[in-house]
């Protein structure tokens, strides 16, 4: 099936600004696909990484014309790359997405397992193509809350950006941007938008961002690039993930097309920011910006990787270095503080990289990750409810504001703990969202490891129809997920 079709639960948002939009559909463009938003952004096909300049091949020893120095060459005397025993990759410049980054001198790169590049350190980066201009292109490194890729994107701080050339030593992550043109591309719920990789309209003016990693040394090829944010930056490897943490089950049905899914997760999330304002401020051809939509998508994909298929190690892949990042953001200060519909689908991936890594700290992450947790709490009698803690009024006049209530959040847990909290957000942009993550959950045999009972018994709830005008999940294949295996004992077997 092509564009996931919503089910039973109200996508109704009184509060447009808020709500965000798109359809965030698993039906996107195959990965090579050239789509509007990409033709606007000048950028390469999402599949494409190249290197240019190379010194690998056998030369003459005549000064490069870029340095003016005698080109290395390939011979006996070139040390062989010590993870690889093949001569190092030495190049004066790498690129991805449409990014270019340019060095000093030619220098040894590599290629993460997810196709980002490295570099080995010190090493100065000359320059970012497309450069920098005012307000628009920035780079940062090792980012955490504000940005300063683009002065129209939400959450902005002046002064973080980087400034080239660059000279960089020890392990750092430069992450460049794309500017989306003046220009807005399309309407969203009422803001300027730009097309998505897959066709869809967001409001976040950045295009696409690559990550460039410093390293002290060359890397295996089976590393996973280290969390672009913050200082900590652990190097995982494909080798080291424990397979039978991940159950290989059979297909319900139709499911979605595989190339589709794996597009969602194929360039980072930068996922930084510390606000709300992330709906404003992310790249549009990597990623959604609402959490609707990065619910529902994580939902799907965090359902198709229990599958028996060709691609389920590509996409375990992808998820682990998703979960990498988020939790670099969190061991960097960052978080998605639950709010509305914007903080779903962050605390999945952690969980599941951690599950498949053997990372205990990883895999239980806590409990104070985003809506998931933060959204649902067992009121009176035990009974797992919906509704954020917060100082604002708790609407139990229908959601309507008026008496004491002229003014407050639509999120807000009953603090007599017997209902669930206001249905705006609940039932459009929040619930529907979380059933495929606890579906994951429960076939991976990880609900002790994620902590918070309350998440799992307010899913059971919603999908039976005990909520009011809830029931339903992300699309169709999610829901005949859960039918089939929400009942069934988990296959996995645990890891040494």
């Amino acid at each position: 099936m092509h564009r996931a079709k919503f089910v039973t639960w109200t996508l109704a948002c009184s509060l447009a600004p808020a709500c965000g939009g798109g359809s965030g559909s698993t039906g996107a463009t195959t990965a090579g696909a050239t789509t509007t938003g990409e033709t606007t952004a000048n950028t390469t096909s999402s599949s494409e990484t190249s290197s240019t300049s190379s010194t690998t091949a056998t030369t003459t020893g005549e000064p490069s014309p870029t340095t003016g120095e005698p080109s290395p060459t390939t011979g006996s005397t070139t040390e062989p790359d010590t993870t690889t025993g093949e001569p190092p990759n030495l190049q004066m410049s790498v690129s991805q997405y449409g990014i270019t980054w340019t060095f000093d001198a030619p220098r040894q790169v590599g290629q993460f397992v997810t196709g980002d590049w490295w570099v080995v350190g010190p090493v100065t980066i000359v320059s970012v193509d497309p450069a920098p201009a005012e307000g628009r292109n920035g780079s940062m490194l090792d980012p955490v809350g504000s940005q300063d890729y683009d002065s129209r994107a939400g959450n902005h701080g002046d002064g973080l950006r980087v400034s080239f050339p660059l000279a960089v030593e020890g392990t750092h992550s430069l992450v460049s941007a794309i500017s989306h043109p003046e220009e807005p591309e399309c309407d969203q719920g009422g803001s300027d938008g730009w097309h998505t990789y897959d066709g869809d309209c967001q409001r976040g003016p950045i295009a696409t961002q690559a990550i460039l990693t410093v390293v002290p040394a060359p890397q295996p090829a089976d590393a996973f690039r280290p969390p672009y944010a913050g200082a900590d930056k652990p190097i995982h490897r494909a080798a080291d993930i424990c397979w039978t943490a991940l159950p290989k089950l059979a297909a319900p049905g139709d499911t979605p097309d595989p190339t589709a899914l794996l597009r969602h997760v194929e360039r980072p999330w930068i996922d930084h920011l510390r606000t709300w304002e992330i709906q404003h401020g992310c790249a549009t051809l990597n990623m959604y910006c609402y959490g609707r939509e990065v619910g529902d998508i994580v939902a799907t994909l965090a359902s198709y990787v229990l599958l028996d298929t060709p691609e389920q190690e590509a996409l375990a892949h992808r998820l682990v270095q998703l979960g990498i990042d988020n939790y670099g953001v969190l061991q960097a200060g960052g978080n998605w503080n639950a709010n509305g519909g914007h903080s779903n689908g962050r605390k999945f991936p952690i969980v599941f990289a951690g599950a498949l890594l053997g990372d205990a700290a990883m895999a239980s992450p806590g409990t104070d990750i985003g809506n998931e947790d933060e959204m649902t709490y067992h009121g009176e009698g035990d009974k797992a409810l919906w509704g954020r803690a917060c100082n604002d009024c708790y609407f139990d006049n229908g959601c309507q504001y008026g008496g004491d209530c002229e003014n407050g959040a639509k999120d807000c847990r009953d603090p007599a703990g017997l209902a669930d909290g206001c249905s705006d957000y609940r039932n459009c942009c929040t619930s529907h969202t979380w059933v495929g993550e606890a579906l994951a959950i429960h076939a991976m045999d990880l609900r002790a490891a994620w902590a918070h009972d309350p998440f799992f018994d307010y899913v059971d709830r919603w999908v039976a129809g005990d909520v009011e005008d809830g029931g339903g999940a992300s699309n169709d294949f999610v829901a005949a997920m859960w039918s089939a295996y929400r009942d069934a004992a988990p296959t996995v077997s645990a890891c040494p």
